[in-house]
């Protein structure tokens, strides 16, 4: 081989080499950006998994919030009732004691025998008519008799005459009145402890408001 063939083969081999070397070039600088690619693509994948499961844990948290507060809500009320329910039974318990003291006699402040009449007036005038029937505790019976004419009188100024008479029959009551009329389709309970229940009824209402437990 002359001279001149070496150096062109020399020539094409440093040719080649250039070739591969940036043909390699080449391909490394490709790899780096694929590579770099499939990171970011690995990052936001990773990033969007995890604001996924933060979203999802977020609204599993308020959910377990919600229902805790719901729990603690309804625990919440259920005392609030219970409270009400012991503190109304104790006072209407007291109340229900001083009532069974009066009608007793056993309060000089208060006349009985007058708020008797008062019920037995009101329940008569209340229900309107001409004919009436008073029924009463044994106790009360015996003072209404007493006094009949006196109720007579009263109803009178209200309803005109009319006619009425006490049932013998006595009724168990604390105190108060049962009045109906002839035909017995009309009937005014104005016992005490009728009464009582109506107080207390509102008076639930009226707490059960206050305290939002309605």
């Amino acid at each position: 081989m002359n001279a001149e063939s070496m150096e062109l083969e020399v020539q094409l081999i440093e040719r080649t080499v250039d070739k591969r070397n940036a043909l390699l070039a080449r391909a490394e600088e490709q790899a780096k950006k694929i590579l770099k690619a499939a990171e970011q693509e690995c990052e936001r994948i990773r990033s969007e998994s995890e604001r996924q499961i933060l979203t999802l844990a977020g609204s599993e948290l308020r959910a377990a919030r919600d229902r805790i507060i719901g729990r603690a809500e309804l625990e919440g009320r259920k005392l609030l009732m219970l409270a009400r329910d012991e503190l109304l039974s104790s006072v209407f318990s007291a109340v229900k004691a001083k009532l069974k003291e009066m009608v007793e006699g056993g309060i000089e402040a208060v006349d009985y025998g007058e708020i008797l009449l008062k019920l037995t007036v009101e329940a008569i005038t209340e229900m309107g008519g001409e004919e009436f029937i008073v029924a009463a505790n044994e106790r009360d019976l015996k003072y209404l008799k007493k006094n009949l004419k006196k109720i007579k009188d009263r109803v009178k100024t209200v309803l005109g005459d009319v006619n009425l008479r006490l049932d013998d029959n006595p009724i168990d009551a604390l105190g108060g009145v049962i009045v109906r009329n002839s035909e017995g389709t009309k009937i005014y309970y104005n016992t005490l402890e009728g009464r009582l229940r109506t107080v207390r009824s509102r008076i639930e209402a009226e707490v059960a408001k206050t305290l939002g437990v309605i």
